[in-house]
């Protein structure tokens, strides 16, 4: 990834703070320090630490990384609190137990292969410190809507760059859907109107894993963890008809 397509990640998904508080109640609660895995550009990685918290952010993109050093340097102490590591989130060996493991904004679905999925659930599991969490959430699919609707772009809203003030208009559609292996394959669209009504689009291709709750049920099992609360949304409501997000608390086997 180049430095420009990691910045334009972070304008991209700066408008999306739903799930912050979630994150950081959670690493009020636990404590530090804190491992946020797939962490990008450090759109939870920040807040945590700005609330006091030590936070790890591991990406594989140093690109990434650097946006996640540059934004913390910019506000004083908040990098002492801050370690980038470069690293890849399916085998990493830090050195370090965490108090809280974070797979943030269905990051885990981005490993399309099973082998890789528990790779990465052990991994982190062998980072957890006594009594430690790991927290992750993932999409609840609908099999039946997304063969229905294959193709079929919807508006996800708009937004205002903070950064440049543009208006960044997202929508999205399903590529393929193959039901065997639950690979789905998606392209986002954004739509960027400058100030001056110059419009740009960018398209963002995704390939992603989804996870239906009997299977994670089984995978986590053979990573050694357990489930401590299921729940469909980030206010805690359950997983029931409506619900498009299955957000797990796992901790060890016998911790």
């Amino acid at each position: 990834m180049s430095a420009d397509e990691a910045t334009r990640f972070l304008r991209e998904h700066a408008h999306y703070r739903d799930d912050i508080p979630f994150w950081r109640a959670h690493a009020a609660r636990l404590g530090s320090p804190v491992l946020d895995l797939g962490a990008a550009a450090g759109r939870v990685t920040l807040p945590l630490a700005r609330d006091g918290a030590e936070v790890w952010a591991l990406d594989g993109s140093p690109e990434m990384l650097r946006q996640v050093d540059r934004a913390a340097a910019a506000e004083p102490g908040l990098g002492e609190r801050i370690r980038a590591v470069r690293a890849d989130m399916r085998d990493f060996s830090l050195g370090a137990r965490f108090r809280l493991v974070i797979i943030a904004m269905n990051t885990l679905q981005a490993l399309t292969e099973p082998a890789d999925q528990l790779a990465c659930l052990r991994s982190a599991r062998t980072h957890l410190a006594p009594g430690g969490e790991l927290i992750f959430d993932v999409a609840l699919p609908d099999p039946v809507e997304i063969a229905d609707t294959l193709g079929e772009e919807r508006a996800a809203g708009e937004f205002i760059d903070p950064f440049s003030g543009a208006t960044l208009a997202h929508s999205a559609w399903y590529d393929t859907w193959d039901p065997v292996t639950q690979t789905l394959e998606f392209t986002h669209r954004i739509r960027e109107t400058a100030a001056d009504g110059t419009v740009r689009e960018y398209l963002r291709p995704h390939r992603v894993h989804l996870f239906m709750p009997v299977e994670l049920e089984h995978l986590l099992a053979r990573a050694g963890l357990e489930t401590i609360e299921l729940t469909g949304d980030f206010e805690g409501a359950p997983v029931g008809p409506g619900a498009e997000t299955q957000i797990r608390r796992c901790r060890a086997v016998g911790s």
